[in-house]
């Protein structure tokens, strides 16, 4: 696997069929694969969060979830051609669990969106097994939840607490939860139970997705700013590094 830097961040040239590839090496082992989302907001603000880039460092799997990776490997004569959503990685995850038959567990978002989530995935995959839920509300112990979570041992747990909090969260306790696969899907939850509409096809093609959720909701419309901010300290960045 070929691993880029983009402001000192590891970000991993990689396609959806690469990680669907390498599942069973985790699955049927006990190493467990983290396949963590690198976007333009993680970079920019992972800069003040240390413990975040030591555990996207470490991690096996960087996606590029975001058209500004890869506009700005393109710009810095990178490999990376191709967005890896992370919504659309969980969805197969969730395809290849229903395959095979394996169990998941799904930590994070409000209870009646994890609810919801939760039915709504049982409904389009009938034959994976729902470990388990725990809103990102609960008033369960950071001990407590862990031990529901280990508890089932689910193959896939997707957390949904939004960043930086997700991050930092899987970074403290990867090591002391018993599952093999780890994804940081931020609001996919809201997106899967159907409280928050998908981008119409068009966008999602054109890889402006991420434009449609900005400009749908107000708390997501900065990201329309940061983009720039990304690409101009992405290359400033290359250039100092040059010297």
């Amino acid at each position: 696997m070929t691993t880029e830097e983009i402001m000192g961040f590891p970000v991993d040239v990689i396609t959806y069929d690469d990680i669907i590839n390498d599942l069973p090496h985790y699955l049927h082992t006990d190493k467990k694969m983290s396949a963590i989302s690198v976007n333009p907001q993680i970079i920019i603000e992972g800069q003040r969060h240390l413990e975040i880039y030591d555990f996207i460092k470490k991690s096996t799997h960087r996606i590029p979830d975001g058209i500004g990776i890869v506009l700005v490997s393109k710009l810095l004569g990178g490999q990376i051609r191709e967005r890896v959503a992370g919504i659309e990685l969980m969805n197969r995850f969730l395809e290849y669990a229903n395959a095979q038959q394996k169990r998941i567990f799904l930590y994070g978002a409000k209870p009646e969106v994890v609810a919801d989530a939760a039915a709504q995935i049982e409904k389009d995959y009938p034959n994976l097994i729902l470990g388990g839920k725990i809103d990102g509300y609960t008033a369960l112990s950071e001990n407590e939840v862990i031990e529901k979570i280990n508890h089932v041992k689910p193959d896939f747990l997707f957390v949904a607490l939004g960043f930086p909090k997700q991050e930092e969260w899987l970074a403290k306790n990867i090591s002391r939860l018993d599952a093999s696969v780890f994804q940081d899907v931020g609001g996919s939850f809201d997106v899967l139970s159907g409280h928050v509409k998908r981008a119409p096809q068009f966008f999602i093609d054109a890889h402006l997705e991420w434009l449609y959720r900005s400009l749908s909701d107000i708390k997501r419309f900065k990201r329309i700013l940061q983009l720039p901010v990304f690409v101009i300290k992405s290359l400033w960045w290359k250039v100092r590094k040059k010297q």
